[in-house]
């Protein structure tokens, strides 16, 4: 909604009635009978006449209350430049007072002059510290994007007076409303805030729905993230479960960016990898209190932080074997600590592929509890499932309405009919508590893999919990494995216009695509190696590609100078090494790169050629970024080295190759720009040893191409 949508005026009455009052106490009859005429025709709702009798009075005397109440007036009749000339008078009588700068803000944004309006708020501040209401407002306006067009506005104004801007540009074109303020490029100071002292709980946990409850939830071997803003220093953290002490570790300091005005301000972050696997499952209160000698004063939500999480049994590894984030028991009896332990883990080798669920789905749930029709639109999405799990067994949970259709299809291997009927008071399905114990008690022996809830708009979500499925697929309600959203909208009348059984069938693609998304190897027939003689790449001779960089520069992996003399030393094969910049030549072995065994690449080149040296490379080897990506498509065989920051499963190479990532309780942290928070050292990627990248090297060089 526009910012001026959302001005809120003080009614003019209870900001000045004051003064109003000090007026009709004096014996001037006419004056008082001149307001009290003004002020019915302002309750009327009849603005322009309003106006006109509150100037009435001002013949008698001068007034700077009426005189903005006839501002107010000219405003609401929408007759701004007249409402602006009496503003502006009344401001002009005591400009020291902080109530009619207030009112010149809101006056301005109403009007759109948003660069006014701030400037008035902003005085209104200065006059009468600590005000909230022109504190507020000029925050919210500072943050606009009307406010952000209008300073592009003025800029291209002053660019066009010094012939700057091409001619295709014109005035009239701001005023369009289909323009973004947001989109617009701002500077680091207009970004800048003033950061409150605070705790920030990044991860405590990960929704669930579990036997115990639902909410933040808590299993096995798990990262507590998160961070305080404080600008004394803090030491430690401690985190009590239950009132005792359960762990404490060193805070790590970080820069809190976009500070506006406190220099000493910083992020003292803690990562506290934590052991509950031995722990009582059910809900257990915590505490997260920072320590330091230098604290004086312990503030809840600032120093410390309350909250209530759900401990429940680790995950089947069975089910969850790609992830990052699940932890093997450690061994209690080390000396070694919990970090050192999972540090001195080996990194793990996944093979990459299309298919994204990493286990055997033998058992599938599909929830259509509901109408005859429901089924019949739910027909090509079942028939999709089917295909997608020739062997699975299908268990239809269905209503008694569709249940004899559903015996025609020869899709379920097995029918169990739910009793959800519609409730004629509440308008839903509905189901007493002793079913839900019955519905949860018969379907404990299929053990479901997968459950789908087909319902596109319905609450028959609310029985998912009730089928135990570790992946859980549907429209609407709590998060699920795989959460879809899908609207249509016609234009002329607001409604859907997709096909139901279109929109139910995406379910159904969706769950195809996550067992095989379709990419495959797209080779080019219009280039050859010829292109890569004049870099010094014979056109008959294998070579290996590295490329060291990324965009997010702290997942780089940093050891690909030993590993290219690795390669080229041990294994007799030419290296083609891609950098930023000529930083890491430097650091290579001289009579590699003079016998050109190491061909060093850096800066851009021609797309075709940085394709030839893709295509044709015998193996790619680099971080999770863009040219890993190119190099999988064109059929290299790719060694790529993820960071834990976000899943290996949703961003590696998908045509074959190996991803290299490491385990640790934090995966999934999805740090981009702010990397000094992990408080590890970002482990998950420098700790990826060279001995398991040089060996992945080997096994997909010997490989046939």
């Amino acid at each position: 909604m526009p910012l001026k949508n959302l001005i809120r005026i003080p009614p003019p009455r209870r900001v000045f009635r004051k003064i109003f009052n000090k007026k009709s106490n004096s014996n001037n009859q006419e004056w008082d009978r001149r307001l009290a005429a003004a002020d019915a025709a302002r309750d009327m709702g009849r603005f322009s006449e309003a106006a006109k009798l509150y100037l009435h009075a001002l013949e008698i005397r001068e007034d700077q209350g009426i005189r903005i109440q006839v501002g107010h007036m000219y405003k609401e009749a929408r007759d701004f430049p007249s409402a602006s000339r009496h503003y502006l008078s009344a401001y002009k009588m005591n400009p020291a007072d902080p109530e009619i700068s207030c009112q010149l803000g809101h006056f301005y944004k109403t009007i759109g002059r948003y660069e006014d309006a701030l400037h008035f708020y902003r005085s209104a501040v200065t006059l009468k510290p600590g005000w909230k209401i022109p504190a507020e407002e000029a925050e919210n306006v500072e943050k606009s994007s009307e406010l952000l067009i209008e300073r592009s506005k003025k800029a291209f104004l002053e660019a066009s007076k010094d012939g700057c801007l091409s001619s295709d540009i014109e005035l009239e074109d701001f005023t369009s409303p289909l323009l973004d303020g947001t989109l617009i490029p701002r500077s680091y100071e207009d970004l800048c805030i003033n950061h409150q002292e605070v705790i920030v709980p990044m991860r405590h946990g990960t929704p669930q729905h579990t036997e115990w409850g639902q909410g933040l939830t808590v299993r096995g071997i798990v990262a507590l993230r998160g961070y305080f803003v404080s600008s004394v220093l803090l030491e430690r953290i401690d985190i009590f479960m239950d009132g005792k002490l359960f762990h404490s570790e060193p805070l790590t300091i970080a820069d809190q960016p976009r500070e506006k005005s406190n220099h000493k301000i910083r992020k003292y972050c803690y990562n506290a990898w934590v052991d509950f696997t031995d722990v009582k499952s059910g809900w257990h209160d915590f505490i997260f209190r920072a320590q330091s000698s230098d604290l004086e004063e312990e503030v809840e939500n600032k120093t410390w932080y309350r909250q209530r999480l759900v401990v429940a049994p680790p995950f089947p590894e069975y089910y969850y074997q790609n992830s990052d984030a699940i932890i093997a028991p450690i061994d209690k009896g080390s000396s070694l600590s919990i970090v050192d332990q999972i540090n001195a883990r080996p990194s793990v080798l996944h093979r990459c592929t299309t298919r994204s669920i990493p286990f055997d789905i033998k058992t599938i749930a599909v929830l259509r509890p509901d109408q005859l029709g429901d089924l019949v639109a739910s027909i090509p999405s079942l028939r999709k499932i089917r295909t997608t799990f020739p062997d699975a067994k299908i268990v239809g949970l269905l209503g008694r309405a569709n249940e004899a259709l559903a015996r025609t299809l020869g899709i379920f291997d097995d029918i169990v009919i739910v009793e959800f009927p519609d409730d004629p008071v509440s308008h839903q399905r509905v189901m007493p508590l002793e079913e839900q114990i019955r519905l949860k008690k018969n379907l404990t022996k299929y053990k479901f893999d997968l459950a789908v809830d087909l319902p596109v708009s319905a609450n028959s979500y609310k029985l998912l919990p009730l089928l135990q499925a570790p992946l859980t697929v549907g429209f609407g309600g709590p998060r699920k494995s795989m959460d879809l959203n899908f609207s249509s909208y016609d234009p002329s009348t607001g409604c859907a216009f997709i096909k139901h059984s279109a929109r139910t069938a995406i379910i159904g693609e969706a769950i195809s695509l996550a067992m095989d998304s379709g990419a495959r190897i797209e080779k080019r027939d219009d280039i050859t190696r010829d292109t890569l003689v004049p870099y010094g790449v014979p056109a008959t001779e294998p070579y290996i590609v590295i490329h060291s960089g990324a965009r997010i520069k702290f997942t780089h992996w940093p050891h690909y100078v030993e590993l290219a003399e690795r390669i080229v030393r041990g294994m007799n094969v030419r290296v083609v090494y891609m950098a930023e910049n000529a930083e890491q030549k430097a650091r290579l072995p001289e009579d590699l790169l003079n016998n050109g065994m190491i061909v060093y690449i850096t800066g851009q080149m021609p797309f075709d050629h940085f394709d030839t040296f893709l295509s044709f490379a015998s193996v790619f080897v680099g971080n999770d970024s863009g040219p890993k990506h190119l190099a999988s498509l064109r059929g290299a065989q790719v060694v790529s080295l993820h960071s834990s920051r976000i899943g290996w499963e949703e961003w590696g190479q998908e045509r074959g190759g190996i991803a290299i990532s490491r385990r640790v309780p934090c995966a999934g942290c999805s740090l981009h720009h702010n990397y000094d928070e992990c408080a590890k050292d970002v482990a998950c990627i420098k700790l990826i040893d060279i001995d398991e990248v040089y060996g992945a090297v080997q096994e997909l060089f010997s490989k046939p191409s």
